[in-house]
C-alpha cells in the first residue's frame, strides 16, 4: 500500500534571515514564521491526515503545533529529523565560514554532518515512517537541508532549499519514494507574488549571474547580499520581480540604498519597506539612493 507523505520545511526565523547556520541550535520562528505556519495550518485544514511528525527543535516544533490546531491531530517528535548537524560552524554567516573555512562547503566543514550522513539519516527516519503508515497520509514538519539532501538521494531532485512552511508532496510504495507534485506554497502568496527576506533566495540568483537592474557581476552582486544587514525579495514562482538591501543598527537608524521592481511589479517596491518596517519597528528607514537602472516600475 502507498503512503502520502507532505514534507513541509519550518517557519522563517531571524537566522534565516540573516543566513546563518542554524543546525541544532533551538532558534524560535519570528513573527513571520507564526504567520507562515498558521497560513499553512488553514490551508492543510482543509484535508485529512492520520499523523503529524515534526523534529523536536523549536522552529519545527511550533510549526508543526499551529497545524495541529488546525487538523486536530496530536503532535509526534523525532530528534531524527532534526536539521544537519553543525558544530562548529552553528551561528555562522557564510561571509564567517569562508574566513574559518576558505574553499569548504558546508557539508565539508570538520566537524559538520556531511551531505551523504545527512541523506541517509533523512532517508532512513522517512522510509520508517512510512512504513508506520501504509496506505495513510502524513505531515512531516523538518528542515530544509534535511529536506533537499533526502529528495537528491531519493529521487534524485537538484539540491534546493523547500520554501518554509512550502509542503513537498511524496510517495511511498514500499519500495522507494516518488514525487507527487510540486511544491505547494499558495499560503504565502500575497496578491499573486511571494516574499522572503532569507538571503540564500537572493544570492541563488546572484550566483546565477548577478541580480536585474544593476550593473554588477555574480561575485559583486553576492558581495553585495551577503555584506548587507538586511534584504527582501519578491518573487513570482521563482522568477525574481524584486528586492531591497537595507542597512541598519537594528535599533534606530537605516537606510535602503537599493530597491528594484520589474516592469507591472511597482507594488513589490511599498511591500518590500513594509517589511523590513515590521522586522525592524524602532528604526526608521530613508530611502537614501536608488542604483537600479532605469524603469524599476517602483
Amino acid at each position: 500500500m502507498k503512503t502520502y507523505i507532505a514534507l513541509m520545511r519550518h517557519g522563517v526565523t531571524d537566522w534565516n534571515y540573516d543566513g546563518r547556520a542554524q543546525g541544532h541550535t533551538d532558534i524560535p520562528l519570528n513573527a513571520e514564521g507564526k504567520w507562515q505556519a498558521e497560513a499553512a495550518g488553514a490551508r492543510l485544514a482543509t484535508e485529512h491526515w492520520d499523523a503529524v511528525y515534526s523534529s523536536d527543535l523549536v522552529r519545527a516544533r511550533e510549526t508543526a503545533l499551529a497545524l495541529c490546531r488546525r487538523t486536530g491531530n496530536e503532535l509526534i517528535t523525532d530528534p531524527r529529523l532534526r536539521e544537519r548537524f553543525i558544530g562548529p560552524a552553528e551561528g555562522l554567516t557564510k561571509v564567517e565560514r569562508d574566513v574559518l573555512w576558505p574553499g569548504l562547503s558546508l557539508g565539508e566543514i570538520p566537524g559538520v554532518e556531511s551531505n551523504e550522513k545527512l541523506a541517509e539519516r533523512g532517508e532512513a527516519i522517512f522510509t520508517e515512517i512510512a512504513r508506520r503508515h501504509p496506505g495513510q497520509r502524513v505531515l512531516i514538519v523538518t528542515h530544509g537541508g534535511l529536506i533537499a539532501h533526502f529528495l537528491q538521494r531519493a529521487v534524485g531532485a537538484p539540491i534546493a532549499i523547500a520554501r518554509n512552511t512550502g509542503v513537498i508532496p511524496i510517495v511511498y510504495d514500499g519500495q522507494g519514494f516518488t514525487l507527487a507534485g510540486e511544491q505547494d506554497y499558495r499560503h504565502l502568496l500575497i496578491d499573486g507574488v511571494e516574499y522572503s527576506g532569507e538571503k540564500h533566495r537572493l544570492l541563488g540568483i546572484a550566483r546565477a549571474g548577478g541580480l536585474p537592474g544593476i550593473g554588477l557581476d555574480h561575485a559583486e552582486a553576492e558581495r553585495m547580499i551577503l555584506f548587507s544587514s538586511a534584504v527582501e525579495s519578491a518573487w513570482v514562482d521563482d522568477r525574481l520581480v524584486g528586492y531591497a538591501r537595507a542597512f541598519t543598527d537594528r535599533v534606530r537608524y537605516g537606510y535602503i540604498d537599493l530597491l528594484y521592481s520589474a516592469p507591472g511589479y511597482g507594488r513589490t517596491g511599498e511591500m518590500m519597506r513594509r517589511r523590513l518596517a515590521e522586522r525592524f519597528p524602532s528604526v526608521r528607514f530613508e530611502l537614501v539612493a536608488r542604483r537600479t537602472q532605469k524603469a524599476t516600475g517602483a
